[in-house]
């Protein structure tokens, strides 16, 4: 361990505050969006902080005196079989607009049958409940009337980056030509049509939160926290802080207002070397014994197989059934896969020990940001199979970094997908350009978990970050903009046109007026 690293983990401790008590509020049930802060709070808890999680992914075996939790386990069946997240994250491309719409109705009666829940009323109804802080996932602004029930600061926490209205709601510039909307498959080098198309979406996008989904959420927050809280609007500019999941080796770069923390750099990541033994025997087999590449595939923890197009899933199969590499599939439906020897199946697999195995070479993902972010942590080129939100972007920048290479799902043929596998395993750039995102990746002055307790511990100690907190999102549009200032400067610029105007008039008239008298004069 280097002398600067034990000095920065001697300031941590130094820095420690009292045992506080916070609250923790995970709504998304979808596992990627909660097994990246699940380190957050096992590492807080370890530091004596007392944690009520509320989450749909319960901290399991927990020996935790000072953790409580609350199941919302339940909303998985809404996620996933009343409302099929898969074919709705399927159907993204042929109609967002629609799609985007199903998402939102979704999580309002999520997050609603998550307040319903016996013991998140008890909490909500408990006058004598109190929280130092409150961490929130910040995509749904219905949790965030948590901070305000019980009058303690909140950092909003997001597994990806923000929305654009999200970095508006913490002052950080949201220019579109330069920076992306989420609902758009770009990156911040965009052509004249794109920075067209990027602006449109920001303004429809716009008009749709301002004007369907915040009265919706406040209309909720009035059903289950009382009417007398402010305007989610005013709450989500609130936020002491932001803890986000990006890295300028996987992102744009954007400037950030100090109390928006990037946290990429794989705060849920470890250098692993080998596959969970004890577990998985097989599997360890069937990579150490292959003789060529191993691919891995896997489409992440939302999309199903079952529900691809035929002609799409006939092309992955007959691919991969013919590759002279081996496959490790990550599929809900193993029988979809019969007398293939060289494709193993699993219904869950342990992604992070897959990619860290020296046979796996290639990566077919969805691009997700966990699975993009696993890859480039163990340095492992990707075929990217985009379907949904910030999965484009995500293969966009990866691809012209050359670290992947990208394909249309939706149109996706053999021989162009089977060429995509023999290029990024036989060409060595690829290896290369994923292995210095690595680097670059690990290159930081402390480790993101580290940085993420020393910031929740400052927000305790400091009840709040105040001081770190910009004023640009509680200014008006027209003074952020300087419309203001404009119209004033045009104002004194048009009296100063006026006052020229009216004076030259008048001596252009004396000058007339003279030269009248004057040929009069020489006519007597």
């Amino acid at each position: 361990m280097s002398s600067k690293t034990i000095l920065l983990l001697i300031a941590i401790i130094c820095n420690t505050c009292e045992s506080a008590r916070i609250l923790a509020v995970m709504p998304t049930p979808s596992f990627s969006h909660q097994v990246v802060f699940q380190p957050l709070w096992k590492s807080l808890l370890s530091r004596g902080h007392e944690i009520t999680l509320l989450t749909t992914d319960p901290i399991k075996n927990s020996n935790y005196s000072n953790l409580r939790q609350v199941d919302w386990s339940f909303a998985y069946h809404l996620w996933q079989n009343k409302h099929n997240i898969s074919k709705m994250i399927i159907n993204f491309r042929h109609n967002k607009i629609k799609c985007f719409n199903q998402f939102v109705d979704m999580m309002h009666e999520i997050t609603s049958l998550e307040l319903e829940h016996e013991d998140v009323q008890k909490l909500i109804n408990d006058k004598n409940e109190r929280f130092d802080l409150a961490i929130i996932e910040f995509l749904h602004p219905v949790m965030l009337a948590f901070s305000e029930r019980f009058s303690c600061p909140y950092i909003g926490v997001s597994s990806m980056d923000l929305t654009t209205l999200g970095h508006e709601a913490m002052g950080n510039p949201s220019n579109s030509a330069v920076y992306t909307d989420f609902l758009v498959p770009y990156d911040s080098n965009m052509c004249f049509v794109e920075r067209l198309l990027n602006t449109l979406s920001y303004l429809l996008v716009s008009l749709y939160f301002n004007f369907y989904m915040y009265p919706k959420s406040d209309n909720v927050v009035k059903k289950y926290f009382g009417g007398n809280l402010p305007k989610l609007q005013e709450i989500q500019k609130k936020a002491s802080m932001a803890f986000v999941n990006t890295h300028p080796a996987l992102h744009d770069v954007r400037p950030l207002m100090p109390n928006v923390i990037q946290l990429g750099g794989a705060i849920h990541l470890h250098n692993l070397t080998a596959l969970p033994m004890v577990l998985i025997l097989d599997l360890e087999k069937f990579l150490n014994e292959s003789q060529n590449a191993v691919i891995y595939f896997s489409l992440g923890s939302n999309v199903r197989v079952r529900d691809l197009p035929g002609e799409t899933l006939n092309v992955l199969l007959e691919t991969f059934v013919q590759s002279p590499f081996r496959v490790v599939w990550k599929v809900e439906a193993t029988d979809v896969i019969k007398n293939a020897s060289n494709i193993y199946t699993g219904r869950w697999l342990p992604q992070q020990e897959i990619l860290a195995h020296k046979s796996v070479k290639a990566f077919v993902t969805q691009g997700g940001q966990q699975s993009i972010e696993e890859a480039v942590y163990y340095g492992v080129p990707m075929i990217g199979l985009p379907f949904y939100v910030d999965q484009f972007a995500n293969i966009r920048r990866l691809s012209k970094r050359g670290a992947c290479i990208g394909l249309d799902v939706q149109n996706i043929r053999k021989k162009d997908f089977e060429k995509a596998i023999y290029e990024i395993i036989t060409n060595q750039s690829y290896l290369n350009a994923v292995q210095e995102l690595s680097t670059l990746m690990k290159e930081e002055p402390i480790s993101s978990l580290e940085k993420a307790i020393w910031w929740t511990e400052y927000v305790i100690r400091h009840n709040g970050a105040k001081l770190l907190k910009s004023n640009v999102p509680n200014m008006p549009f027209y003074q952020y903009f300087l419309l203001d200032v404009a119209v004033t400067l045009l104002l004194v610029f048009a009296i100063i046109l006026f006052i020229q105007y009216k004076i030259v008039k008048s001596i252009i008239k004396r000058i007339r007026s003279k030269m009248r008298d004057d040929k009069f004069y020489k006519i007597e």
